[in-house]
C-alpha cells in the first residue's frame, strides 16, 4: 500500500493541494476528477517522484515500481518504435546483458561450476521477469494502439506527437507496474484504439490512478472516484455515476441539515430578542446566548454554477448542405478514397468515425476546401457558412493578442457578456480574458480556437475532436449547446458518452470506403461488434444483375464462404496445436527452473551444462511460437472480420 500523508503543494500564491491524506490499497482503481487547474496533474507528478510537494511525505514498499504517462510527449532520439518501447524494460535489459557477458565468460572457461550456476539463475530470473515474452508482448500492444508490424522497425522520430504519446504509452504498459498513472490516456487514441486499451486495462492487475474526463472510460475501470475540489481530495466509492448520485445526495441531506439549523438559531434569536429586555428573563437569555454561541455552524458546500450557452445561426443554409459523388482521393501514390459518395442535410448531427489514417481530417479538409480531389464532386449548398475546428489551428492564432481579442474578432456577437460566458465555459474568467495567447499552454489555446469558432456566425460545425482538453463540467455545456443548435454538425470524437448523447448518424470510413449508419453511436457501435461494420454506401444504386450474372456471382460467393469456413477450421486446429505446444514447453522449462534452482544440479557439471543448454533452448522455441501463434491468431480473426 502507498500512504499519502497530510500533502500541500502550491503554485505561485495559490494553494493546489491542501493536506491531503490518502491510502492507496493494492490494486485499487480509482479515477481522478476535478475542473481544469484542480491539481490532478500536479498530484500524480508528485505521486511519480517528478516534483516534490511543499509539505507532507507519501510512503512506498520497498521496490515499487511506479509508470506514469504524462499528457505531453516525452522524447526518444534516435531509437525505433520497437527499441522505444523494449528501452523501458530495464530489469530484463540489465538480465540480458549479465547472461550476454557470462556467457562470453564461459565460453573462455565451460567447466567453470560458479559461472555455470550464476548464469542458470540469470536466466531463471530472466524467465521469471518475461523476457523471453517480452518483444512479442511489446508487439501486441503496439498493435493493440494502432500501429502496424511494419511501423515497429521506423524511427519514431519520423512520427507526429501524438502517435509519440502511443508509444511511450505501450511503454509504460508492459513494464506492468504496481501503480500505474495515467493522465489523460484517450487524447491522443482513436475509438478502436481506446476500446482496446479499456480491455487491456480491466486485465491489468497492479493500482492504479486514471485522470479522465471521458464518463463511459471511467464507469467500464475505476472502483472509486477521488475528486480534487479547492485543494481537497474526498473519495467516493462505485464508478462515476455512483459518484455523481452519491455527491448529489450528500449535497440534498447537507442542504437539510442547514435549513433545520437554521430555522433553529432563527428561534433562538427571536427569543431572544423577545426577552432581552426583560430583568425576570435575563438568567434564560444568558443561556439561550451560550447555546446560540456553541452551535457549530453548518456551511454550505460551494454550488457549482451552471455553464450555458447558446450557438447561434444568423443565417441558416438551404436542404442540401453538402453532396459528394464519385470523389477519389490521394497522397501521392497511397489512395485514401475511391469514388465515394456521401450526403448531409440541414440540421443532422453526424460523427465521422475510423481507425487513425483512414481518412476522417483528410474527408474534412476536403470539404472545407484545404485538399482538392483528383476525381469528383465535393460541393457544399447554398448559402452554408462552414466553421471548421482542429487541433493544428491553434497556431493560427496571434500571439500578441488576448483572450478576448481572438474570439472577439469573428463574433457574430459584439456583446461582451455572451462572449465572457462562452469564454467562462471553457475556463477563462476575470482577469484570464486580458491574457496574450502567446503564454497560454497548448490547452488553453486549443479552448479559445474552440471559442472562437462557437461565437462565429457559421451553420455548419466540423469539428476534429473537441471535447480533448474540456473537463466534464466543460464537456456536458457544450454537448447541451450543440443539441440545441439549428445548424448542421459533423464531429469527430473519442468521447462515447458525448457522442451518444449528441448525435443521430455515424459517417464510417474503413478501407477507402464510406459507410452510413442512422441511430445513435452505442446502437452502432452493438451492431458493430455483433454483426461488424454496418455498411450502408451513399450514391448512385449498383444497376440490377441479369439473372445469369446473378446466378454466376450466388456460385463465387459460395465458394469464397467454403474456402473461408475451410481457412477458419485450418487456422482453428492450427491455434489448438501451438498452444499445446506451448503449454508442454512451459511446463517443461518449469521443471528445468526448479532444477537449477537445487543447489545439488551444480556437483556434476555434464547433467547442469545440459539442463542450462536445454533451458536456453526451450526458451528460445517457446519465442517462436509465441511470434506463430500472434501470426496465426492475426489471420484466424482477419477471417473472422471477412465472416461477419
Amino acid at each position: 500500500m502507498i500512504q499519502i500523508h497530510s500533502l500541500s503543494h502550491a503554485i505561485g500564491d495559490r494553494d493546489i493541494l491542501s493536506g491531503i491524506s490518502w491510502p492507496i490499497h493494492d490494486g485499487q482503481r480509482a479515477g481522478l476528477v476535478g475542473v481544469n487547474g484542480a491539481g490532478k496533474t500536479t498530484l500524480l507528478r508528485i505521486l511519480a517522484g517528478e516534483i516534490r510537494p511543499d509539505r507532507g511525505e507519501i510512503v512506498k514498499p520497498a521496490g515499487c515500481r511506479i509508470g506514469y504517462l504524462p499528457q505531453e510527449a516525452v522524447s526518444f532520439t534516435g531509437r525505433t518504435i520497437l527499441e522505444t518501447v523494449m528501452d523501458g524494460l530495464h530489469e530484463i535489459g540489465n538480465l540480458e546483458h549479465q547472461i550476454h557477458a557470462l556467457q562470453h565468460q564461459i565460453g573462455q572457461d565451460p567447466h567453470n561450476p560458479v559461472l555455470l550456476k550464476r548464469l542458470g539463475e540469470l536466466e531463471h530470473r530472466f524467465d521469471q521477469a518475461g523476457g523471453y515474452r517480452a518483444e512479442n508482448e511489446a508487439k501486441a500492444v503496439l498493435g493493440g494502439l494502432g500501429f502496424r508490424p511494419a511501423d515497429f522497425s521506423r524511427p519514431l522520430s519520423e512520427f507526429s506527437g501524438g502517435w509519440r504519446m502511443r508509444v511511450y504509452l505501450a511503454r509504460i504498459l508492459i513494464q506492468n507496474p504496481d501503480l500505474l498513472l495515467l493522465d489523460e490516456p484517450g487524447n491522443h487514441l482513436d475509438l478502436p484504439s481506446l476500446e482496446w486499451l479499456e480491455q487491456y486495462l480491466s486485465r491489468f492487475r497492479g493500482s492504479m490512478i486514471l485522470v479522465s474526463h471521458d464518463r463511459f472510460f471511467l464507469d467500464r475501470l475505476v472502483d472509486r472516484i477521488a475528486e480534487l475540489e479547492m485543494g481537497r481530495l474526498t473519495v467516493y466509492p462505485g464508478k462515476y455515476h455512483d459518484y455523481e448520485r452519491i455527491k448529489a445526495e450528500n449535497r440534498e441531506r447537507i442542504e437539510k441539515k442547514y435549513e433545520a439549523q437554521q430555522d433553529e438559531i432563527t428561534a433562538k434569536e427571536a427569543l431572544i430578542a423577545r426577552f432581552r429586555a426583560k430583568a425576570t428573563k435575563a438568567r434564560m437569555v444568558q443561556s439561550e446566548i451560550k447555546r446560540l454561541e456553541k452551535i457549530e455552524r453548518i456551511e454550505l458546500p460551494g454550488q457549482e454554477k451552471s455553464l450555458h450557452f447558446k450557438i447561434s445561426v444568423d443565417v441558416p443554409s438551404y436542404k442540401d448542405v453538402l453532396r459528394i459523388r464519385d470523389m477519389s482521393f490521394r497522397y501521392e501514390t497511397d489512395w485514401i478514397f475511391r469514388e465515394v459518395s456521401l450526403e448531409i442535410f440541414r440540421g443532422q448531427k453526424a460523427a465521422l468515425v475510423g481507425l487513425n489514417g483512414a481518412g476522417k481530417t483528410t474527408l474534412t479538409r476536403l470539404i472545407t476546401g484545404e485538399l482538392v480531389p483528383q476525381s469528383g464532386v465535393v460541393r457544399l449548398g447554398e448559402r452554408v457558412r462552414i466553421g471548421y475546428y482542429a487541433q493544428h489551428q491553434i497556431d493560427a492564432l496571434d500571439p500578441a493578442r488576448t483572450v478576448l481579442e481572438a474570439v472577439t474578432e469573428n463574433a457574430s456577437t459584439t456583446q461582451r457578456q455572451p462572449i465572457r460566458d462562452v469564454l467562462g465555459l471553457f475556463g477563462f474568467t476575470g482577469d484570464a480574458v486580458d491574457k496574450r495567447t502567446g503564454v497560454l499552454s497548448g490547452g488553453e489555446k486549443a479552448r479559445v480556437s474552440l471559442a472562437k469558432i462557437l461565437l462565429s456566425p457559421v451553420n455548419f460545425l466540423i469539428m476534429d475532436e473537441p471535447t480533448n482538453h474540456l473537463d466534464i463540467r466543460s464537456r456536458d455545456a457544450l454537448e447541451s449547446a450543440l443539441s440545441a443548435y439549428d445548424g448542421t454538425l459533423l464531429v469527430i470524437a473519442h468521447d462515447r458518452y458525448f457522442l451518444d448523447k449528441l448525435i443521430s448518424r455515424v459517417i464510417e470510413i474503413r478501407d477507402g470506403r464510406i459507410a452510413v449508419f442512422e441511430g445513435h453511436y452505442s446502437e452502432y457501435a452493438a451492431r458493430r461488434t455483433a454483426a461488424g461494420p454496418v455498411r450502408k454506401p451513399e450514391g448512385k444504386p449498383p444497376v440490377p444483375p441479369s439473372g445469369r450474372k446473378s446466378r454466376e456471382r450466388k456460385r463465387r460467393e459460395a465458394e469464397a464462404r467454403q474456402r473461408i469456413s475451410k481457412d477458419r477450421n485450418r487456422l482453428n486446429e492450427t491455434i489448438r496445436r501451438i498452444e499445446s505446444e506451448i503449454a508442454s514447453l512451459e511446463k517443461e522449462r518449469a521443471e528445468l527452473g526448479s532444477r537449477l534452482a537445487d543447489p545439488a544440479a551444480y556437483k556434476n557439471p555434464e547433467e547442469l551444462r545440459a539442463y542450462q543448454g536445454r533451458y536456453r533452448e526451450t526458451g528460445e522455441e517457446l519465442e517462436k511460437l509465441l511470434s506463430e501463434w500472434e501470426s496465426v491468431q492475426s489471420e484466424y480473426e482477419s477471417i473472422l472480420a471477412e465472416i461477419s
